[in-house]
């Protein structure tokens, strides 16, 4: 058993078609079938369900396939570490972000590159059920997302900040200057925009307001908070973390929401691994020293 084999296995098992994988491989058709066929040799277990075209993978193949998806993982970290140790570079970082937390990861990426100015950070906006799929699938380093749904089993996890929730309105709307809003009131604010129904932030929202025998129909919704800013200007009204103010920009202002005040943690979620990269320590030990940002007083 080889690194190249588990790396077929992983790629065949994301393209789903033999000579896809094979190009992304940079390998001929047989040269991968054979591979993969010595690897079932050598564990002694069937690991592609045979026929003309993929048709999966066995059962005994998918427990094969989180294995192989470890192993590579931890050859990149390792490295990851040696070129750290040597040429005091630290190697590179994967981090998914819920949209809701994007502005505030700028403060930790930022803590990480003082200790660690060679440091390299992805960050990609994905969902809440998305990041735990790619930290499954060690795709990511690290998720920052809702903690209270990760498991104590599989996670590490440091809480960065709690979350609350502010009604966002155009300046010159006639609550803009309410010391709070209760969520009944809010959702007859005006015309709602919103986050789209498959967010967890959109998902709490929802909740909150079905708890009180609410619905929320907004006009539009959007993936991203930025791109709802332009129609709160235009007059529209969201209800969105308090954090949104950070990427929504000039004329909007909030007001906080209560009856109920609603807070959710969140913070950074890792795999639990043996050997942790020294990056993704360091990354952790940020984390646990991360401080809330300090949102602008507005003016409007």
């Amino acid at each position: 058993m080889d690194i190249r084999q588990l790396q077929y296995l992983v790629t065949l098992a994301q393209e789903r078609h033999f000579t896809r994988a094979a190009a992304a491989c940079n390998v001929t058709q047989p040269t991968l079938s054979g591979r993969i066929r010595q690897l079932e040799i050598e564990l002694g277990v069937p690991i592609i369900e045979r026929g003309k075209k993929f048709h999966g993978l066995t059962p005994e193949g998918e427990r094969i396939l989180v294995w192989a998806k470890k192993v590579l993982a931890d050859c990149n970290s390792l490295r990851n570490e040696v070129a750290g140790k040597s040429a005091e570079v630290f190697g590179k970082v994967n981090i998914g972000v819920i949209p809701s937390a994007d502005v505030a990861t700028a403060s930790l990426i930022l803590d990480l590159k003082k200790s660690h100015p060679h440091a390299h950070a992805t960050i990609q906006l994905v969902s809440h059920d998305e990041i735990h799929k790619a930290l499954e699938d060690y795709q990511i380093d690290a998720g920052i997302t809702y903690t209270q749904f990760s498991d104590a089993k599989k996670h590490s996890s440091f809480t960065l900040y709690e979350e609350d929730y502010r009604l966002f309105m155009p300046a010159g709307h006639r609550l803009q200057h309410a010391e709070a809003v209760e969520w009944e009131t809010a959702v007859n604010a005006g015309g709602m925009v919103a986050l789209s129904p498959n967010l967890q932030n959109r998902m709490m929202v929802d909740s909150t307001l079905r708890f009180l025998g609410v619905e929320l129909d907004p006009e539009i919704e959007a993936e991203t908070i930025p791109s709802l800013g332009g129609f709160i200007r235009a007059g529209y009204c969201a209800i969105l973390p308090e954090f949104s103010a950070l990427s929504l920009g000039a004329g909007i202002v909030s007001v906080p929401l209560i009856k109920p005040v609603v807070f959710h943690s969140i913070g950074m979620v890792m795999t639990k691994r043996e050997l942790e990269p020294a990056i993704i320590t360091s990354l952790a030990e940020c984390a646990a020293q991360y401080k809330k940002p300090v949102l602008p007083v507005s003016t409007e």
